[in-house]
C-alpha cells in the first residue's frame, strides 16, 4: 500500500518574515545533511538563532510501555546548566518531571506552562521552583517516537520562547521531525536487554562515580593514585560501552540504570 502522503503545512509560516523562513529552510537543510552530534549540535545553535531561545538540550530516551518505565539513551545538551542536569539525576527528576512524563505519553509537541498547569500538587511549588532558578521557566518541547525500537527524542528549547509559543510551536514541531531523524543516525543503541552493570570493569564504575560527583580527569587520577592519561583511557572505555558521546549522557544512563550505588555528593562543576 502506497503510504499516504502529508501536504506541506504551509501556515505555520504565515506569520515569519522572508528572513525568518530562509532561516528555517537552512536548519532543515542542515538537519537533513547531519552526520553526528556535531553536526546536530549546530542545528541547534542556528535554531537559538532565530527562536527566542536560550536553552536547549535535546537527546533520545527509552520507553517501556509494558513496564511504564523510561531512561536516557542519549543526551546532547547545548546550553542547559550542567549544574541542574546534577540535581535533575540527583533528585530522579526523571520520574516526576511534568514535561518529560507528558512527552513520554504522547511525544507531540507541548508547552511547559500547560504541562506545569496539569502537574499534580503534590511537589508541584518545589520542582517548578527548582527548574525557575535555574532560567528554566517557559519553554517548548517537541519529538519523535518510533513504537518498533521503542525509542524516541526529545527536543527542549527554553526562554521566552512562550511568550509567543503559538507562534514557534508549529514551526519546531516541522522541524522537530527532521532533527528526529538526524538524531537517530548517530547512534547504534543497544537492546533494552543490554546488561550495563557487567559490561563496565569495577575500576571503570569507580571512574563513572567520580564523574558523577563532578570531578575532573585530573581530580579523579589524584584520588585513585594514577596517571591522568589512565584515567582518559578508562573514560574512553566507558564511552564506548555504554554508546554514549559526553560525561552527562554517561552518569544518566548510569543512574538510570541503577550501576552508582554510593551516596551523591553535589560538587558545582561543568561535567
Amino acid at each position: 500500500m502506497e503510504k499516504k502522503k502529508t501536504p506541506f503545512p504551509i501556515k505555520i509560516f504565515d506569520d515569519f518574515s522572508k528572513r525568518e523562513i530562509i532561516s528555517f529552510l537552512e536548519i532543515v537543510h542542515h538537519s537533513v545533511e547531519a552526520e553526528g552530534e556535531e553536526a546536530i549540535g549546530h542545528v541547534l545553535q542556528l535554531i537559538k538563532k532565530v527562536v527566542p531561545c536560550e536553552k536547549v538540550i535535546a537527546g533520545l530516551v527509552r520507553v517501556d510501555r509494558q513496564s511504564k518505565s523510561h531512561r536516557f539513551s542519549k543526551i546532547i545538551n547545548i546550553s542547559y546548566p550542567s549544574n541542574w542536569i546534577h540535581l535533575y539525576l540527583k533528585n530522579n527528576y526523571a520520574n516526576v518531571e511534568p514535561v518529560l512524563l507528558s512527552h513520554i505519553s504522547t511525544f507531540g509537541t507541548q508547552t511547559w506552562t500547560n504541562a506545569y498547569a496539569a502537574m499534580s500538587p503534590h511537589g508541584k511549588n518545589e520542582f517548578i521552583e527548582e527548574a525557575r532558578s535555574f532560567g528554566l521557566k517557559n519553554g517548548i518541547t517537541t519529538g519523535a517516537f518510533e513504537p518498533g525500537r521503542g525509542i524516541g527524542s526529545f527536543f527542549s528549547f527554553a526562554g521566552e520562547i512562550t511568550n509567543d509559543n503559538k507562534r514557534y510551536a508549529g514551526v519546531l514541531e516541522y522541524l522537530g521531525h527532521h532533527l528526529h531523524q538526524a538524531l537517530m543516525k548517530t547512534t547504534a543503541y543497544p537492546p533494552s536487554s543490554y546488561d550495563y552493570g557487567n559490561a563496565l570493569s569495577p575500576r571503570e564504575l569507580s571512574v563513572l562515580n567520580w564523574i558523577k560527583n563532578g570531578k575532573t580527569n585530573w581530580e579523579i587520577s589524584r584520588i585513585l593514585g594514577v596517571s591522568e592519561r589512565t584515567v582518559r583511557f578508562h573514560v574512553e572505555n566507558i564511552f564506548a560501552k555504554l554508546d554514549v558521546s559526553s560525561r552527562t549522557h554517561a552518569v544518566a544512563l548510569a543512574v538510570e540504570n541503577g550501576l552508582l550505588a554510593e551516596p551523591y555528593q553535589h560538587v558545582a562543576s561543568a561535567v
